[in-house]
C-alpha cells in the first residue's frame, strides 16, 4: 500500500445537472447567436434610417427612382437574405450543439499491447460502437496515436472513461512504489510508436485528467488493477489484492470519477448497458455482470480514499479478474444527471449480489436481442463460460463423458485453429466437457468442447488439464 503520505483525502463530488435542462455552454451559446441577431438587426434599422431615407430625400418627385435608390434597394434586400441565412445556419450548428452538450460523454483509450495489440484495439472499438448505439458522443483513441497530450485533451469532461491496454500497479516485484509510472496508462510514447513500444503514465498524470465530476472508469485487460498480477506469476493473497485495487483506482478518484470498474478480459459491455440503460447502483452493476462468481466475495474500505468501498470477487482458481472501487451506493440516474446523488448513503433498494449466483437459462445464442449471430460483433453473452453450473445439461445422455479442467485462461473458437473466429472467453479452473479432439500434426490437438452453460466451441488443448 501507498506511505501514509501520500493518502487522499476525500473530495467533493457536486452534483451533475440534469441533461434534460439546458448547460451553462449551451446557455452562452443561445445568448451569443440572439446577440449576434440583435446586432445584425440594429445595422438594418440604422441604414434604413440614415443612408436610405438621404436616398429617397434625392428622388424626383413623380419621378423614376435614381440609380443611387435603387443601389440601395438592391443592397438592403442583400443584406436580409445574407441575415435570414446567418441565423438559420447558426440556429442548426447551436442545435447539433446542445444535442451533443445533452449525450454523456465516452472516451476508449486502447494502449500498445505488442503483438495483443489487434485484439485489444478491437475490443476497444466494439465498446465504442456499443456505446454510441446507447446514445453517447463517444471519442476513440487507438495506437499508434494514443499519446498522453491526445489521451488528457479528450479526457477533460468525460463522463465515461474507458481504458484497456497495459497495467503498472502496486504492490508489485519492482519497488518502490511511485507515482510517476504506477497506477496509470501504458500509452505510446510518441505518435507513430511501434506497437512493442509503450510509456506508463502513472497516478500523477491520470489525477491532472479533468474528468467529469461523478464519471465512471472502466479498466479493461490492465494487469494489476483488478488485484491479479501479472503471467506466470503467483496468484496474490486478499490482502495484496485489495491493495492494488485501492491504489489504482485511487488517481481517477482524485480526477473527478466516483467508481471505478476493473475486468480482468472479455466482454464489459454490461457495465455500459447498466450505466445507459438501469437504475442499479454501482454495486448493483458489478453484480450484474457474467465473470461474477460472489463465492469468495469481499468488500473492504479504502484506505487511499476517504469514503469509498472496494470490491474483490476471485473467480473460482482464486484469481483476481472482477474488482470495483469507489462509491457502491452511486446510482446509474445519478450518473446521467436524472436524479440527485445522495452523498451520505443510498437508503434506498439494496443491489448487492445474489445468495447464490444467477442461473441464466436463457442466456443462449440468440435469445435475447443483439445475441444473434450477426446483430453485433466480438464476444457475445450467450458464448461466455458460466462457472456456476458443473453439470452439463444432458451429461445422464453421455455415461462416458470426457471432462476436464482448463489449466489457463482460453479463447473458445468456431474451429479447430487460431485463425478461426473468437466465440467467448474460457476461465480457467473451468469445468469442460471434450465431444471431440482434432490431432495436428504437433501436439497439443485442438479440442472441441461444451461449457457448463451449455455453448460450445474449440479451445487450444495446451491448458486443458486430464481427466
Amino acid at each position: 500500500m501507498a506511505p501514509a503520505s501520500l493518502e487522499v483525502q476525500g473530495r467533493a463530488h457536486p452534483v451533475r445537472p440534469s441533461r434534460q435542462r439546458p448547460s451553462l455552454r449551451s446557455i452562452g451559446a443561445t445568448g451569443f447567436f440572439l446577440f449576434r441577431v440583435a446586432v445584425v438587426a440594429a445595422f438594418i434599422a440604422w441604414f434604413y434610417l440614415r443612408v436610405l431615407s438621404g436616398a429617397m430625400s434625392q428622388r424626383i418627385p413623380n419621378g423614376p427612382p435614381t440609380p443611387r435608390l435603387r443601389g440601395v434597394r438592391t443592397l438592403t434586400f442583400a443584406m436580409l437574405v445574407i441575415a435570414l441565412a446567418t441565423a438559420g445556419t447558426s440556429t442548426v450548428a447551436h442545435q447539433r450543439a446542445a444535442d451533443v452538450e445533452s449525450r454523456p460523454k465516452v472516451v476508449v483509450v486502447v494502449g500498445p499491447v505488442g503483438q495483443r495489440t489487434a485484439e485489444y484495439e478491437a475490443e476497444g472499438r466494439r465498446l465504442a460502437a456499443h456505446a454510441r448505439g446507447l446514445g453517447a458522443h463517444v471519442t476513440g483513441i487507438y495506437p499508434p496515436r494514443a499519446t498522453w497530450s491526445r489521451v488528457a485533451r479528450a479526457a477533460q469532461g468525460a463522463d465515461l472513461f474507458v481504458y484497456l491496454g497495459h497495467g503498472n500497479g502496486w504492490p508489485s516485484p519492482y519497488p518502490p512504489f511511485q507515482t510517476v509510472t504506477k497506477n496509470g496508462l501504458g500509452l505510446d510514447p510518441y505518435e507513430g510508436a511501434p506497437n512493442s513500444a509503450h510509456r506508463y503514465y502513472g497516478e500523477r498524470y491520470v489525477q491532472n485528467l479533468r474528468l467529469a465530476k461523478d464519471s465512471v472508469v472502466l479498466l479493461v485487460g490492465l494487469c494489476y488493477s483488478t488485484g491479479n498480477s501479472e503471467p506466470g506469476m503467483v496468484i496474490p493473497s486478499r490482502n495484496v489484492a485489495e491493495q492494488r485495487v485501492d491504489n489504482y483506482g485511487a488517481g481517477f478518484l482524485r480526477a473527478g470519477a466516483r467508481a471505478v470498474f476493473a475486468e480482468g478480459f472479455g466482454d464489459s459491455s454490461y457495465i455500459l448497458d447498466g450505466l445507459f440503460r438501469s437504475d442499479l447502483s454501482m454495486r448493483g452493476i458489478f453484480w450484474s455482470g457474467w465473470r461474477a462468481t460472489n463465492v469468495d466475495a469481499s468488500t473492504f474500505r479504502s484506505e487511499r480514499t476517504r469514503g469509498m468501498t472496494g470490491i474483490l470477487d476471485p473467480q473460482l482458481d482464486g484469481d483476481y479478474y472482477h474488482a470495483f472501487v469507489g462509491d457502491a451506493d452511486f446510482r446509474a440516474s445519478h450518473w446521467r444527471g436524472e436524479t440527485k446523488p445522495n452523498d451520505e448513503g443510498d437508503g434506498g433498494r439494496d443491489d448487492g449480489p445474489p445468495q447464490r449466483p444467477p442461473e441464466r437459462p436463457d442466456d443462449r445464442p440468440g435469445d435475447r436481442p443483439g445475441d444473434r449471430p450477426g446483430d453485433r460483433p466480438g464476444v457475445r453473452p450467450g458464448d461466455r463460460p458460466n462457472d456456476r453450473d458443473e453439470r452439463p445439461s444432458d451429461a445422464s445422455a453421455e455415461p462416458t463423458a470426457d471432462r476436464r479442467r482448463t489449466t489457463g485462461h482460453l479463447h473458445l473458437r468456431n474451429g479447430p485453429g487460431s485463425s478461426e473466429r473468437i466465440l467467448g472467453y474460457v476461465l480457467r479452473g473451468t469445468q469442460v466437457l471434450v465431444l471431440e479432439t482434432r490431432e495436428q500434426d504437433r501436439p497439443p490437438d485442438w479440442l472441441r468442447v461444451r461449457l457448463p452453460n451449455g455453448s460450445e466451441g474449440w479451445v487450444w488443448g495446451q491448458w486443458v488439464g486430464g481427466r
